[in-house]
């Protein structure tokens, strides 16, 4: 599985962070259909806000537009919109995984949750360096990489 990350996302509001998180991800093999996949983790997130609490949010779908689990994640030190409540998210890690992947995809979302829901991991998020650094932190460095914008 390969992790796109972008330690400077420019986004202001979910959907704009979705979008550019599916677009990190779509040249992946594993997405047949990236406008599909865009479409079914907006509707997703339009259904129930994946802000978690605590600056994170999952925007997330089962999907036929993928073939295997495709992650992406960003890092936005202004804070993303999501939800009615308006929430201020600044990590942002988006799954998209095929209809059929359920106790996996569970799985991997509870150990994720785990991380995230760590406050010295979310602080180390914040100021890592490298794409490399950060998924360490998030205990996703068995995947390769793929860097979006180089934190400033």
């Amino acid at each position: 599985m390969g992790v796109f990350v972008n330690l400077n996302l420019s986004a202001v509001d979910a959907a704009d962070a979705i979008q550019q998180l599916v677009g990190g991800v779509a040249q992946q093999a594993a997405v047949k259909d990236s406008a599909q996949m865009l479409t079914d983790i907006l509707m997703r997130e339009l259904i129930l806000t994946t802000y978690v609490g605590e600056g994170v949010a999952l925007p997330h779908a089962r999907t036929d537009a993928v073939t295997s689990r495709v992650v992406a994640v960003g890092r936005s030190p202004a804070g993303v919109l999501f939800g009615p409540k308006r929430d201020i998210a600044h990590l942002i890690v988006l799954v998209g995984c095929p209809r059929a992947e359920i106790s996996d995809y569970l799985q991997f979302s509870k150990l994720l949750l785990r991380r995230l829901r760590q406050p010295l991991v979310r602080s180390e998020l914040m100021t890592a360096t490298n794409a490399d650094t950060f998924l360490k932190l998030l205990e996703l460095s068995d995947v390769t990489t793929a860097a979006g914008p180089a934190a400033p």
